[in-house]
């Protein structure tokens, strides 16, 4: 639950022809990654992932410039995440809190990620009306062009262009995960003191390692990865410094993403297999390099066979021979 927390934390079969640049479909997503960033607004949301359903809260603002989002679990035990500016800050079920940098990664995060251009592995087509939350939507859909990523249905608000529903597709057309506002207020008045961040026990962060670190020397590569899928900066991590440093590679094609980390581990076994919760997956397995031991981990949203081909080819070397 806390790492889910953290991350807080998305191909259908029907034939699509390819977009032009100034196509309808384009001006909707346009429309709605502007509405997204720059509408105030405050709702209760279903959030579907596999066979788990929450009910969650967000509230929206622009204040002074800097984005501020509060996003509140409204069952089970209560855990917030909160977003000031270029700030992201976690707050667990026993009062902690983390803070960590802007992410692109939850259940409300696909409008950002659906900017101002769809990836060339994706076409998209507006595909007529809908009803959500008793408002009038449009329903668009992002189809891969091949079978290593996931595609998307959304449905966009006909007044404000925000973002009221969205699924998560495998290639068979089935819901991996399901976003759906249940209520929408366009005008909630918020104030900088709705975003501020509550009392903690206690606090954690991640540190860089300094560059004196043996494990600062070592570079996460892969031999594999699927078209349009880039590298993000590659970043090792320790904690309290009684665990040991872990690196974190993302990579994405600017919709789909996975991080792949690193971790060294000792001579003896380590839990290696794969896991499955909705649209993401986890795959685990154990590496010997020339540099040492290390267990292996892709966290993503992506198909298991592109996760598990990706992480087939991954190596990790030391950047000095």
């Amino acid at each position: 639950m806390k790492l889910r927390a953290l991350a807080f934390s998305l191909s259908l079969l029907a034939p699509l022809m390819a977009p032009a640049e100034e196509s309808p479909a384009h001006a909707q997503l346009q429309a709605m990654s502007q509405a997204n960033r720059s509408l105030e607004y405050s709702g209760r949301f279903l959030y579907q992932f596999g066979a788990e359903v929450s009910t969650m809260e967000v509230s929206h603002a622009v204040i002074d410039g800097h984005e501020y989002q509060r996003l509140t679990h409204l069952d089970g035990r209560l855990v917030e995440v909160l977003r000031r500016g270029d700030e992201v800050i976690c707050v667990h079920p026993d009062r902690s809190l983390t803070r960590m940098r802007k992410g692109q990664a939850g259940p409300m995060a696909l409008a950002q990620r659906l900017a101002d251009d769809v990836p060339d592995q994706y076409n998209i087509l507006v595909d007529g009306d809908g009803r959500v939350a008793g408002r009038q939507a449009t329903r668009v859909r992002v189809a891969p062009l091949d079978t290593h990523r996931y595609g998307y249905r959304l449905w966009m608000d006909k007044e404000s262009s925000l973002l009221l529903k969205s699924e998560v597709v495998d290639g068979s057309g089935v819901a991996l995960e399901r976003v759906e506002f249940v209520s929408l207020d366009l005008a909630p008045g918020l104030s900088l003191a709705h975003f501020d961040i509550p009392a903690s026990l206690s606090e954690s962060k991640l540190q860089p390692l300094g560059q004196g670190h043996e494990a600062s020397h070592m570079r996460v590569e892969t031999d594999w990865l699927p078209a349009g899928f880039v590298a993000a900066d590659q970043d090792w991590r320790s904690g309290d410094g009684k665990r040991k440093p872990v690196a974190a590679q993302g990579y994405s094609d600017g919709l789909a993403a996975f991080t792949v980390f690193v971790e060294t581990v000792g001579e003896g076994a380590v839990e290696e297999g794969v896991s499955r919760v909705g649209p993401t997956v986890a795959v685990s397995r154990r590496l010997t390099a020339p540099s040492g031991a290390y267990l292996i981990t892709l966290v993503g949203e992506v198909p298991q066979s592109t996760a598990e081909r990706v992480i087939q080819g991954v190596s990790v070397r030391d950047a000095r021979h």
